[in-house]
């Protein structure tokens, strides 16, 4: 069990170096490691989208120094990821307990299994080409929203469309931060309409955003960097073994 905020600024670390060399990690691992953690599944979203803000942030600013970012892409996922991200933060807070555990868990073990089957084989499915960055930016919001993953579904279905990598990847991380304050934001004013339910509070998770966000940064600065030089397939078999693992361990155990 993680208990200080040290350890939580060491996954933060290692977490957002996975993110930025493959476009995805982050959230899957700080989401992961938080409900073993038995945080509850929308402070849990809360947290890991409050993490993600300078996280995300400096890694934007970092693949937009070093040209990443295609702005069309971009703004058509922030644009159709926030609207997913409300609609996932609102199923999110509108479930309760045995339920939305099935849902948190089903969800992780198939990310996982998805995340596990791209490293494997090397091969991304291929989407239509009408509307594409507006379907992908609305289904990566709704996952956002509910589990505070992002990348797993917006920059593989980047790469299998045909966008060159390191620019599926820029423009994954920009549009993340936008659609993490949106859904930080809606996830907040759920809390405070009392939609949680009983054993939700802040003070729970201050230290694991101060921890995440802080361990997160110094890796966020090379982001960019790793977003064109890192070892993909092995990281990528890594961030889905952990995510499906945790779940299937988590519903043997409900």
């Amino acid at each position: 069990m993680l208990d200080t905020f040290w350890e939580f600024a060491l996954v933060g670390f290692f977490a957002q170096l996975v993110d930025g060399s493959l476009g995805m990690g982050f959230g899957v691992i700080s989401s992961a490691l938080l409900l073993a953690q038995g945080v509850p599944p929308p402070l849990v979203s809360a947290t890991v989208n409050a993490a993600k803000l300078p996280t995300g942030g400096t890694a934007a600013i970092s693949n937009y120094y070093h040209k990443n970012i295609n702005w069309k892409i971009a703004i058509a996922l922030a644009v159709f990821g926030s609207i997913g991200g409300i609609l996932g933060a609102s199923l999110l807070s509108g479930l309760k307990g045995t339920a939305l555990q099935y849902l948190v868990n089903t969800y992780l073990i198939v990310m996982g299994s998805y995340i596990v089957y791209r490293g494997i084989s090397g091969i991304t499915p291929h989407m239509p080409n009408k509307g594409r960055f507006r379907a992908i930016g609305f289904v990566g919001g709704i996952i956002e929203g509910i589990g505070g993953s992002w990348g797993p579904v917006v920059n593989t279905g980047l790469l299998g469309s045909g966008v060159e990598s390191r620019y599926a990847i820029g423009s994954t991380n920009f549009s993340e931060f936008i659609v993490s304050l949106v859904v930080f934001m809606a996830l907040t004013i759920s809390f405070y309409l009392g939609f949680w339910g009983e054993g939700t509070d802040w003070s729970q998770i201050g230290m694991t955003v101060a921890g995440l966000a802080l361990g997160g940064l110094p890796a966020a600065f090379f982001g960019g960097y790793l977003a064109k030089t890192a070892p993909r397939r092995p990281l990528t078999i890594a961030v889905g073994l952990f995510a499906g693992g945790g779940a299937s361990y988590r519903f043997a155990n409900m």
